[in-house]
């Protein structure tokens, strides 16, 4: 799956999150991004009657976006999706399959300002169903250190270098192997300046009854993440480490993220378990929940 990363679709709701979202974006040229599509999507409730749902304020409001960011030398393009109960998700999707873009940007929270770490529900479903890579910025809620009353929107970890060290997470899946082409693609353009392989081995038995057996369950892993290692340029590779660890592959693909200062996470939507077309696999669901930094998302392979 050789990706490039040229036409992004921006997801916006006109939140506080919205405003993030594009002052971030022009860090998107680190990945070569060179035009942007800002889509913004307007369920109107239907009354029973005849009524004019008025949506000048948001086509005022993406004209604003897309001057900020044309002054950042991006080509921008507008959609504004409007209709009786339209479903944010799709229309999204919809949007940048019909613009011919090449992933998808979006914040982990929008209008719903919810303190807990959950992913917003127009997030999570986009995640879910695309069939293209998604850029998940993580967004948190913090207190205003100005007004300790008050709760604000923020970008964790801020994405002015956002390839200074990518964390690639594995489990050897075909999903997996798909994200891997996408490392390539950003190797073959000499972006990445680190990188780190990370495989747990998580759920077996074996391991936990029998040394020998674990020892030689990693080493196989090793080899394997080493022949992925010598695909990379010799830059990219000089600059590389292995991470094997055993546990519960979420919890321990965060923790590296923290002890590592990992910049940026690329992976699988779904590991070697996923059973139906639109389930965000637990590990990546785990990730995307609890990762303080930006996470790309690389879909499996799908019927058309």
């Amino acid at each position: 799956m050789k990706s490039t990363f040229k036409h992004a679709v921006v997801a916006l709701d006109h939140s506080e999150a919205s405003e993030l979202i594009i002052e971030a974006v022009p860090h998107f040229k680190e990945i070569g991004t060179k035009k942007i599509t800002l889509v913004t999507v307007v369920s109107i409730p239907f009354t029973g009657e005849r009524t004019e749902f008025n949506t000048e304020k948001y086509s005022n409001k993406l004209e604003e976006f897309k001057k900020q960011l044309e002054e950042q030398d991006f080509t921008v393009e507008t959609d504004l999706r409007s209709g009786t109960y339209f479903y944010p998700p799709t229309e999204i999707l919809t949007s940048a399959d019909e613009h011919d873009a090449d992933f998808v940007i979006i914040g982990s929270r929008g209008q719903s300002k919810v303190q807990e770490m959950l992913l917003g529900s127009t997030a999570n479903e986009v995640l879910q169903r695309s069939r293209m890579p998604v850029f998940l910025i993580n967004i948190e809620m913090k207190q205003d250190e100005n007004n300790p009353d008050e709760r604000k929107l923020v970008i964790n970890r801020p994405l002015t270098s956002v390839l200074d060290h990518v964390l690639h997470a594995t489990d050897f899946s075909d999903t997996a192997y798909r994200a891997f082409e996408v490392i390539k693609s950003l190797d073959e353009e000499g972006k990445i300046k680190k990188i780190s392989f990370i495989h747990v081995q998580g759920h077996h038995a074996i391991a936990l009854k029998d040394p020998a057996a674990f020892e030689q369950l990693s080493e196989k892993s090793r080899e394997q993440l080493d022949e992925m290692r010598n695909e990379l340029s010799d830059h990219t590779r000089n600059n590389s480490e292995i991470i094997i660890t055993f546990g519960t592959p979420g919890k321990e693909i965060v923790n590296a993220i923290e002890e590592n200062d990992v910049t940026l996470v690329v992976m699988g939507s779904q590991g070697k378990g996923f059973v139906h077309e639109f389930f965000l696999g637990g590990v990546s669901s785990q990730v995307t929940r609890y990762s303080k930094i930006p996470v790309m998302l690389v879909p499996a392979k799908r019927e058309e």
